[in-house]
């Protein structure tokens, strides 16, 4: 091996080990979750990686399901396995006090086989797809899954929110598959309600807008060893911006002004994009280092109940907007977890309930009685009753 190659491992190693230091990883260990209901180690692909593996940490309060906060640790794209020291004494424990269900989901690095881009983000869209598809035994509440992220995986999360209804993409004469097709639930969506952002290297192509380290000997690996000059379609493709439009979820990105890692104009050019695109965000300068401020914790929680509101709002608004068209056909209504069917003609009719990604979950005969029917097995979530004779309703469990 050359001199110059050895130079640049070592320049490299000592980069990560500031990243372990806590400038990429985070910090924050296990303590002060350690008294939560947890399950660990899940591997949500069902290939026995363990950079295909998720911890999930439970509120103390018991329900029958939770909305959820994905958290994506940082590493520089350079661990496989940090779910453990993932933010946990920060977001993860303001998270169970709140009522989420906690998710830390390991993912590739950016030096293993398939981790090119996409391939990280192919693993955390398989991350959401396995939550929605382990609903009921896992006690998620799918109607409200949001992401967040730590630098690197704050770059991640920004991704999952702005791509979150794309299959292929194709920039210049570049076509990649965004969502990917790892895991045993590729029919579920892994669409996300809510994305926070935390001191990421969210723009690639102008990640020198501020006087930060040189992140491109972490970044190039995964674009097949090419530079944003050299190969720019790639680099468009792995930026949040290429996939805006007002569709997207709400955002709120917090970066501190003394960060030495990541520049803090990365947050404010993204919270730009943002503005033009008429999408719903939040931008927190904060005076502290690389870091989750644990201090804006509840700004951040604050912000995600504030959007899981408002889509139920919307929900409901749709549900009774539906009712209000339908006054001459059956109604439907939710009652301690039992459905109720009114109206209609008189007659009897089979009927199904059809779950948000189009399974079906329950089956049953209408008499004509407007008897009960017990849901209470169903996750909450939003659920539409089918009928034979051509009726549909869309209701909230």
């Amino acid at each position: 091996m050359n001199t110059k190659k050895i130079l640049l491992l070592a320049l490299s190693a000592m980069s990560l080990n500031a990243f372990s230091q806590g400038w990429g990883f985070g910090g924050g260990g296990t303590s002060g979750l350690s008294s939560y209901t947890s399950k660990k180690d899940i591997n949500y692909v069902g290939d026995g990686k363990g950079y295909h593996s998720l911890d999930i940490y439970y509120p103390k309060e018991d329900k029958e399901s939770y909305p959820v906060i994905v958290h994506i640790y940082g590493s520089a794209w350079s661990s496989n396995n940090s779910k453990g020291n993932a933010d946990l004494t920060t977001l993860g424990e303001g998270a169970v006090k709140a009522g989420y269900i906690f998710v830390t989901p390991n993912h590739r690095a950016n030096n293993d086989e398939g981790a090119q881009w996409p391939g990280l983000l192919n693993d955390i869209k398989a991350v959401v797809r396995y939550l929605r598809g382990n609903a009921e035994s896992l006690k998620i509440d799918t109607t409200f899954i949001a992401i967040s992220g730590f630098s690197s995986g704050g770059h991640l999360a920004t991704m999952m929110g702005a791509s979150r209804n794309v299959k292929e993409y194709t920039v210049g004469s570049t076509t990649v598959d965004i969502e990917g097709k790892l895991g045993q639930f590729t029919e579920f969506s892994s669409s996300v309600d809510a994305v926070c952002d935390w001191s990421g290297p969210v723009i690639l192509d102008r990640l020198n807008c501020g006087n930060a380290m040189d992140l491109n000997s972490f970044i190039s690996p995964m674009m097949n060893n090419c530079s944003a000059s050299q190969c720019p379609d790639i680099y468009a493709l792995a930026t949040a911006v290429t996939f805006m439009d007002p569709s997207d979820p709400p955002y709120i990105l917090v970066h501190g002004s003394a960060d030495n890692i990541v520049a803090q104009c990365q947050s404010k050019l993204l919270y730009d994009e943002l503005q033009k695109n008429n999408i719903e965000s939040k931008y927190i300068p904060t005076g502290s280092g690389h870091e989750v401020n644990k201090d804006k914790v509840p700004d951040v929680i604050e912000f995600f109940n504030a959007a899981r509101e408002k889509k139920l709002a919307a929900m409901e608004e749709e549900q009774n907007k539906v009712s209000n068209t339908t006054s001459n056909k059956p109604s439907v209504s939710i009652k301690n977890g039992h459905l109720f069917i009114f109206g209609g003609d008189g007659s009897s009719f089979s009927f199904e309930i059809i779950d948000i990604v189009g399974k079906p979950v329950f089956q049953g005969l209408y008499n004509s009685q407007g008897q009960g029917y017990d849901l209470s097995s169903l996750a909450e979530g939003v659920y539409v009753l089918k009928t034979d004779t051509g009726f549909n309703h869309k209701f909230i469990r």
